[in-house]
């Protein structure tokens, strides 16, 4: 449905205004704030238009208006413009995500601490599967009687272990030494690409201690196939919590209660494409313990390889061109900070 430039500028000083003050705004603030040229009785004619096209709704108390999920939608698609940082506001970002790294996890973790001061959301921060990433080191490393640990070290800051049992004739240098010999065959390779080509010449060279090495493979084939790996991690959810929608104990309840639950939060940030910057409003939501919350979020990517997923979560009277714009330069950074450091 298309909108003439008087309502659109009457819903756009809505939407702004509302998720400035959290309350109804009347056709006298709109007035006040925006040089329409027309009486507040022309603006109260136009904003009960919009709330018969179902883009503003009346609170039952009040004679002003909030805008509807539809109002909002309206707006992030059709009229918002993303807000442009100053170039300290950029300085600030960047030096915030790379000092003192230590690794690309540590980039990663604190990609949720700045994301969630800068705009006073909560974070969510989805790290990739260890399929995803290049293996850089493989360690054999003995714990206790005919057992030992593979660990595995990759790009993306993962550390995995899985212990497996050792034969009687394999002692703590023979441990060493297949460390070595395994991390100089698989050193570099994508988790999802060293295939059955790389294992099976492994299983050539090390056939006189065939059983052990089908031990250790089967630890990684397993780590291939396996996307437990993926974790999240939630920065600032008091933020949401002090938010004015959330002062009612049974939402704050469920608001809580949602944040919790990894996989649901997983599931809101799934689609999306590599370049994209995602909007989810309210409802569109599909699980029903978020409805009250959207969410802002797209895929971080280093070298056309998928790496994981960063956005913001917050109450649906978002301030979305601040958002948006935030979690792309973010990204953008980030992917700048793994490119050089994978070098």
């Amino acid at each position: 449905m298309k909108l003439d430039e008087r309502k659109k500028a009457i819903l756009e000083a809505v939407v702004k205004e509302y998720v400035r003050t959290a309350e109804p705004i009347g056709s006298r603030a709109i007035v006040k704030k925006r040089n329409l040229g027309v009486s507040p009785a022309t603006v109260r004619n136009e904003m009960a238009d919009l709330e018969e096209m179902g883009f503003l709704e009346q609170p039952h108390t009040s004679s002003g208006r909030i805008p509807s999920e539809n109002g909002f939608r309206y707006f992030v698609d059709y009229m918002m413009v993303k807000e442009q940082f100053t170039p300290e506001e950029e300085e600030y970002l960047r030096n915030m995500l790379s000092q003192k790294i230590e690794d690309i996890s540590t980039v990663i973790r604190r990609t949720g601490n700045v994301l969630a001061q800068f705009t006073n959301y909560a974070s969510v921060v989805i790290t990739p599967p260890m399929s995803a990433g290049k293996l850089l080191h493989l360690q054999l490393v003995p714990v206790g009687h005919r057992q030992a640990l593979v660990v595995m070290v990759t790009d993306l800051g993962n550390v995995i272990h899985r212990r497996i049992e050792v034969p009687e004739s394999i002692e703590a240098q023979d441990l060493e030494d297949l460390s070595r010999l395994f991390t100089k065959n698989l050193q570099g390779a994508h988790f999802d690409s060293i295939g059955r080509t790389v294992l099976n010449s492994l299983r050539r060279e090390l056939l006189h201690r065939r059983q052990f090495i089908e031990k250790v493979l089967e630890a990684i084939e397993m780590t291939m196939g396996n996307d437990e790996n993926e974790r999240v991690f939630i920065n600032g959810a008091l933020n949401i919590v002090n938010q004015p929608e959330f002062k009612d104990f049974e939402k704050l309840r469920r608001l809580l209660l949602a944040l919790e639950e990894h996989e649901l939060i997983k599931s809101l940030v799934s689609e999306t494409g590599l370049r994209e910057v995602k909007i989810k409003i309210g409802t569109e939501n599909e699980a029903e313990e978020i409805k009250e919350l959207s969410v802002v979020f797209t895929t971080y990517v280093v070298d056309g390889n998928e790496k994981g997923r960063i956005g913001l979560i917050g109450p649906v009277r978002m301030e979305y061109w601040k958002a948006s714009a935030s979690v792309e330069k973010v990204r953008d950074i980030v992917q700048e900070i793994i490119h050089d450091m994978s070098r």
